[in-house]
């Protein structure tokens, strides 16, 4: 069965030199990024090929088999059956098995393995159209030596070539894996022999930012290598669409942070590391030479940043520097970064994400990261307040986050934010936007206003991208409900909601980092989507054609039942979650059994789509030694519980209910979580229309 995933993004880059340390300079290669490279590296010290590639790689590392490869600055060696990964020299060195036959098709891909470091990453990287796209495939909690598995799913692109799976970290230490396996899921699409899809010419499309020039602008972001592809249709893209960048990775702090010059003499960059704008400089000369104005991202942000940063002396086996170094390096490298940029391309970057993601994603307001463990709880608004002082004229100064139309994640972003807007240091609000279940457009709209209500600031959607919903017509009820979205935004607009520009975060579905769920405008050779076409429509008054192949979806309101006693269930995992048949049922033999995953709501879930517009009459037994079970409809924005089922009793617990499901959702599941990622047993599942 097919995981649903998060990702995230990464994109490899290349470029020249140009170095900065606050007011020091220095030779230094460029660094590659750690979840989110961006220089460019060759796979080096092949161990190995093999004539055939099979459809299940499995490298057990014990000389057997040789798929695997080298991946970046590191060593490995095979020692007893393991693959140890020293010497690493950034996050992302590790070790790689190749798997470029693949494109085309759905993975799985699953790695056990133990480190020192907090969490390990599997993650898929590949070429399309002269560009370089990473999607995370799973993450997995580490931290000492005791071995476990991460593993999940993705689909490789058509168009995608020199595909691999390789396993990363966010820090340095040593990575230690038993055994690696990539293997295809459902029929093998053998597209071997089949070329890329031949790239569009976009130069007479719609153009957005011509479209909605009296309501904000239309904004992109863009990684380095679309600059230097070979392909100029990207680039003619740009152009044609979008009067707004932003780099995808170039101005975050690991892709500027000169990690060898800083290491190599700790003592002359103790209060501001040496750093490196090599990455970003092509994409800020592409801005000033086409006049196209530029949002900075970012300053400060728990990831993307690396740990060494934080320590005495810039070691990471050492002790963590004190308060005050700390705000001496934060407000050094806050004023060092605006100002390079602004003294090398004056005029360039109108707005900074000054801090990103402070707000934690459960409620429990700021998130734990080494800027709060070092400065403390204040660190936001100490960023501000340097980032206010240094600023350039004119420049705007935003906070940017995600699942920032969540009531929960509003309270705590409002909270931290309070003292900062009463400072008069911040400006505005960067909604990010990345929409994975079709969040109501009236909920996202209350959100946005209750920024500007409360804090009295502009907004910028900032990284939107909608998943395709699992639906007959997928793309299509894409387009309809980018349509709807952009309605909203232009009514909220016109009733003096202050957004000033609405930032798509990629330029097409194969370049996301969300490219299994095709989130964005275009396809990946550039040939415009129903997406495209419904924010069009909404600012045209036009209507999005119908495709030839629209599926008429006939009225099916049968029952849904679980007994488990054949062993099978219809349903399939939340997010990182794994679901296995197993004894000591409610009634009969077997039982649904839920394990795994990262946080609470990786659950179990069931398609209940069907069901628009009806009321349902639902009934289970569950039990778990979690205190609560809660079964919950998966909407956006409010995942309402149609019922809380107290399990403290860790024995079974008969229930039932009913729920009047949302009509015009096309598509819909219906999930149950614990309280405390504890696991819980399902048995005897029914839902059906009410009568």
């Amino acid at each position: 069965m097919k995981k649903k995933l998060n990702s995230a993004l990464a994109l490899a880059l290349t470029g020249v030199m140009l170095l900065s340390a606050c007011d020091k300079t220095a030779p230094n290669p460029s660094e590659e990024s750690q979840t989110a490279p961006v220089a460019t590296e060759e796979s080096q010290d092949v161990s190995g090929e093999t004539d055939e590639l099979p459809l299940v790689i499995e490298e057990e590392f014990d000389g057997t088999t040789d798929y695997w490869q080298t991946k970046g600055d590191c060593t490995v060696t095979l020692d007893g059956g393991m693959a140890v990964i020293t010497d690493r020299q950034t996050g992302n060195s590790g070790l790689e098995i190749p798997c470029d036959h693949f494109r085309g098709n759905t993975i799985t891909a699953t790695a056990t393995c133990s480190s020192e470091n907090d969490s390990v990453m599997i993650t898929l990287k590949y070429d399309i159209y002269g560009n370089t796209s990473y999607v995370n495939i799973a993450t997995m909690a580490t931290g000492g030596s005791m071995l476990g598995t991460v593993s999940g799913s993705v689909s490789i692109p058509a168009n995608a070539s020199s595909a691999a799976v390789y396993i990363e970290s966010t820090d340095l230490k040593d990575i230690t894996v038993d055994r690696m396996v990539v293997e295809i899921e459902g029929e093998f699409n053998d597209l071997t022999n089949e070329p890329p899809a031949e790239l569009q010419d976009p130069s007479g499309y719609d153009s957005l930012k011509d479209l909605y020039s009296d309501y904000f602008k239309i904004g992109t972001c863009l990684p380095m290598s679309v600059i230097d592809n070979p392909n100029p249709e990207f680039l003619a893209l740009v152009d044609t669409e979008f009067n707004s960048v932003t780099p995808e990775n170039e101005l975050k702090p690991e892709s500027i942070l000169d990690a060898a010059t800083t290491l190599a003499d700790p003592a002359a960059y103790n209060e501001c590391p040496a750093l490196d704008f090599s990455n970003a400089i092509p994409i800020l000369e592409y801005c000033q030479e086409n006049n196209i104005p530029m949002r900075g991202h970012t300053l400060i942000w728990y990831s993307q940043t690396p740990s060494w940063l934080f320590y005495e002396n810039y070691d990471v086996n050492g002790e963590l520097a004190d308060r005050e170094l700390m705000l001496t390096r934060m407000e050094n490298y806050i004023d060092s970064v605006m100002n390079w940029c602004e003294e090398n391309y004056p005029g360039v970057i109108y707005a900074w994400d000054v801090v990103n993601e402070a707000a934690d994603d459960n409620g429990g307001g700021l998130r734990d990261c080494y800027w709060r463990q070092t400065i403390g709880d204040d660190y936001v608004e100490k960023a501000f307040e340097y980032a206010r002082l240094h600023a350039p004229d004119g420049v705007q100064l935003f906070y940017n986050d995600y699942n920032e139309y969540f009531t929960t994640k509003q309270d705590e972003i409002l909270e931290i934010l309070a003292p900062v807007a009463a400072a008069g240091n911040i400006d505005g609000v960067g909604m990010q936007s990345h929409i994975s279940n079709m969040v109501q457009p009236e909920s996202y709209i209350e959100a946005m206003n209750r920024y500007v209500d409360e804090l009295g600031v502009v907004i910028h959607i900032t990284e939107l991208d909608v998943n395709a919903p699992l639906s007959p017509n997928s793309l299509y009820d894409q387009g309809v409900y980018m349509q709807s979205l952009f309605e909203a935004i232009i009514e909220a607009k016109d009733n003096g909601t202050p957004i000033e520009c609405v930032t798509f975060w990629g330029l097409t579905d194969d370049m996301s980092w969300r490219s299994s769920n095709q989130p964005l405008l275009f396809f990946g050779n550039i040939e415009p989507k129903p997406a495209f076409e419904g924010v069009v429509c909404a600012i045209t008054g036009g209507e999005i054609t119908i495709p030839d192949d629209y599926v008429e979806v006939e009225s099916d309101f049968s029952a849904i039942t679980e007994d488990y006693e054949n062993e099978e269930f219809i349903g399939g995992p939340r997010y990182s979650a794994s679901q296995s048949i197993v004894g000591d049922a409610y009634e009969g033999d077997y039982c649904l059994e839920n394990t795994g995953g990262t946080a609470e709501y990786d659950g179990y879930a069931i398609d209940i789509t069907r069901f628009s517009g009806q009321t349902i009459h639902f009934s289970f037994a569950v039990r778990s030694d979690a205190d609560q079970v809660s079964f919950t409809a998966d909407i956006e924005g409010s995942w309402p519980h149609l019922i809380e089922v107290d399990t403290t009793g860790g024995e079974w617990v008969y229930v039932e209910g009913d729920y009047e499901v949302p009509s015009g959702m096309p598509q819909l599941n219906a999930y149950w979580e614990s309280s405390d990622m504890s696991p819980f047993y399902l048995d005897n599942v029914s839902i059906e229309v009410a009568e």
